[in-house]
């Protein structure tokens, strides 16, 4: 008897054998019943069995193309991460279900046939894209629900953050000697670095959640718009000097909240990591249909191991000197820099200091025509 027809025949036999080790992971919250988990493992049998009888001419990197075996496996793994379990108990849910079916088989005296090699291969193909397919459902939840937790949090402390600076404002206009007390000025300036911090946890969530990060291109000037940020971060950073160098006003079609979120991150990363008391220079320049945005700082370089990470969510240097950021600013450049159609470079060295370069084009839905 071939594999898929003894799958078929004992079906029954399977779930069973399968629900009984199922029922040995870890607590869930009720999210899956036993009927449910009967059916989920039943629709999942049909499906490697349709898939093993399909002809091997449409099977594409040893598994059939727009089968149900994909969804079958996400509906497994969906109905799994709503209960409850863990990534490792939905693999091990699947590597108990190879186990039951090639043990009943074996133990049928059905794999001395001739057939019987070539139904374990195409058996297992199937069932390892089953489960490549509840991992990636699953694993999607999980990043999906990280990042509106995220922007619920991130959401939330804005409220919080605007009555704590009205307040301060508050007391400031009706107690004008509270101007000068340091205490009041260092919760001031505390609250002045939390703003970037939700700004980066609200971007987070908003590319977890999507493809890329959402622009809405409209003409500006970029020069323009640098210049009101740099003066922001000099306000933030005193003892450092930042210096703009664009010789016109650079137009161009972009988001002007998201750029302005882009070179602030760009500036704060500067001051943060770089010399304490350094030049922090933003260079502009257009380049026929691009433009091409530098910040400059010197310092202590960024080791060649870090660099891949740079732009990973959380990914911090060794030598952060402060609390501006989570680790998030230079993904969020990144995601911007992507929703633009442009791109983040980094160039790194003890003798030249930092330079991070954004290229991005004049026009983002120009090259989507």
């Amino acid at each position: 008897m071939r594999l898929a027809d003894f799958i078929e025949q004992h079906r029954a036999r399977i779930v069973e054998a399968w629900e009984r080790f199922a029922e040995t992971m870890p607590p869930v919250d009720g999210g899956v019943s036993s009927a449910d988990l009967q059916s989920h493992a039943a629709r999942m049998l049909d499906a490697i069995v349709a898939d093993m009888r399909s002809p091997s001419a449409v099977r594409v990197g040893g598994a059939s193309a727009d089968t149900p075996v994909d969804s079958g496996g996400s509906e497994h793994g969906l109905a799994r991460y709503a209960a409850g379990l863990s990534l490792v108990s939905v693999a091990s849910e699947f590597r108990a279900l190879r186990a039951v079916v090639l043990r009943l088989w074996a133990g049928a005296g059905f794999v001395r046939t001739p057939q019987a090699f070539d139904d374990l291969v195409r058996f297992n193909e199937v069932l390892d894209q089953l489960t490549a397919a509840a991992v990636l459902s699953f694993s999607q939840a999980v990043e999906r629900d990280r990042a509106l937790l995220m922007g619920i949090v991130a959401h939330d402390l804005r409220g919080p953050l605007h009555t704590a600076s009205m307040s301060l404002h508050l007391l400031a206009h009706r107690h004008p000697s509270a101007r000068e007390d340091e205490a009041l000025g260092q919760v001031r300036r505390s609250l002045a670095r939390m703003v970037p911090m939700v700004d980066d946890l609200l971007g987070v969530a908003a590319a977890g959640m999507r493809a890329q990060l959402p622009v809405r291109p409209q003409p500006m000037d970029l020069k323009a718009l640098a210049q009101e940020i740099l003066a922001e971060a000099a306000a933030e950073f005193p003892r450092h000097e930042f210096v703009l160098d664009a010789a016109e006003p650079i137009e161009g079609f972009w988001d002007r909240a998201r750029l302005g979120q882009l070179i602030s991150n760009l500036a704060r990363n500067a001051a943060a990591h770089g010399d304490p008391s350094g030049t922090i220079r933003v260079v502009l320049r257009g380049h026929g249909d691009q433009i091409a945005l530098a910040v400059h700082n010197t310092g202590p370089m960024i080791p060649e191991h870090e660099r891949q990470y740079l732009f990973a969510p959380a990914a911090r240097g060794a030598n952060a000197r402060s609390g501006h950021h989570l680790g998030l600013g230079l993904f969020i450049v990144n995601e911007i820099a992507r929703g633009h159609g442009g791109r983040v470079d980094v160039a790194s060295s003890a003798e030249a200091g930092t330079v991070f370069t954004v290229v991005l084009p004049k026009d983002p839905q120009a090259g989507e025509a």
